[in-house]
């Protein structure tokens, strides 16, 4: 009998201590910023108006350079390779220095472009215009 008693209160023991762990009390959660009734106006109005959008574009990188028969190869990010005969900006430093037409063949992250102006050198960047 004292063993059926010891057993009742432990699994009563063990079911108070369980329901009980539940209800930890958390921590509110953060209070939002309400940005859009500011006291300074100057740098508040430029800040709420500022908006942020994706580059939706096509970028890549110049991985070879045959300049003898002046066409490159271009890597683009996976999936995002540009459509044939389409035409991109090549920008070294933040500038443009030639432009290149997309020929093929493309293959996984890869594509040929024909050199049409300018040059082009490994590294560099290509936007779609």
């Amino acid at each position: 009998m004292r063993i059926v008693a010891y057993f009742a209160t432990m699994l009563v023991a063990t079911g108070l201590v369980g329901c009980s762990w539940g209800k930890h009390k958390s921590s509110p959660p953060p209070a939002s910023v309400d940005f859009s009734h500011s006291t300074t106006s100057a740098t508040n109005a430029a800040a709420d108006k500022f908006l942020v959008t994706p580059d939706e574009g096509v970028n890549g990188r110049v991985a070879s350079v045959n300049e003898n028969l002046r066409f490159v190869v271009l890597t683009f990010p996976l999936g995002q390779l540009p459509p044939m005969d389409s035409r991109m900006n090549v920008f070294r430093n933040g500038a443009i220095v030639g432009e290149v037409k997309i020929s093929g063949p493309q293959q996984n992250f890869n594509s040929v472009a024909d050199i049409v102006l300018g040059d082009a050198k490994k590294g560099d960047e290509v936007r779609q215009k």
